[in-house]
């Protein structure tokens, strides 16, 4: 039997890795909900892949006979965004709410500059999901107190109501174009908040006749050239260029 003792918040902290977060995108998901699993499998993750990010997603990232237990709970508390695909599911899933758990408290508590940004998504209708006492009763019943913190829990959720930007208006189990637009709204977000991995050693300026120079700085380097501003040496170039320098 795992988890047999209840995490509270300083014991959550002892997830929080020391330095800057090492994961980019986490997606946080119950697999007993089909339609949530196939969202974040088949729509959200090629998304954010899209656009260059590393995401991490237990059944795609699990190496067999490694200590998932401990690989989910440190990719939730480690990485700069967390995408918490919501269910009715989830809520009853004690992994995934130990994983929201984790996201929301474990740097927090071990005070830790960098925190992470938790991206909700309603997957079902969020009054089905929005029910604290509800949540509370079903843990109580389902764990001994020692195990779980059902109302840590359930304030974890009512929490995601307060990230309504990121929230679906409607059930997404509605229309698939749907599904693909908060999948945007979610990229957008996480784009902006995932850390530059690499330092910026400098920043090298040039026309568009030079760019076989500037490609020869480029590791290390951000570089920056003009195109369509016309030849050589026109005055909207020079100024231009005069100006981002």
């Amino acid at each position: 039997a795992y988890m047999q003792v209840k995490e509270d918040l300083s014991s959550l902290s002892t997830w929080a890795k020391e330095g800057p977060l090492e994961r980019q995108v986490f997606i946080s998901h119950t697999g007993q909900d089909e339609g949530a699993r196939i969202f974040a499998a088949s729509i959200l993750k090629p998304a954010l892949e899209a656009a260059s990010l590393a995401v991490f997603m237990d059944f795609e990232n699990l190496e067999p006979g490694c200590e998932w237990s401990r690989e989910l709970a440190f990719a939730a508390a480690n990485s700069a965004v967390v995408a918490v695909v919501l269910s009715k599911q989830y809520t009853q899933r004690r992994w995934c709410m130990r994983e929201l758990d984790l996201a929301l408290h474990s740097r927090r508590a071990a005070r830790k500059q960098q925190q992470p940004l938790v991206i909700p998504v309603f997957y079902d209708n969020e009054s089905e999901i929005l029910q604290p006492d509800e949540i509370v009763r079903y843990w109580q019943r389902k764990m001994p107190a020692s195990w779980v913190d059902p109302q840590r829990w359930a304030e974890n959720i009512c929490a995601m109501k307060e990230e309504r930007q990121f929230v679906a208006r409607r059930i997404l189990k509605a229309a698939k174009d749907e599904e693909v637009g908060v999948a945007r709204r979610v990229v957008d977000a996480a784009v902006r908040a995932v850390p530059v991995q690499q330092p910026v050693e400098g920043t090298v300026f040039g026309r568009e006749q030079e760019v076989e120079q500037l490609l020869k700085l480029a590791p290390g380097h951000l570089g920056v050239w003009l195109h369509g501003m016309g030849e050589w040496h026109t005055k909207l170039q020079q100024l231009t260029l005069d100006w981002l320098t």
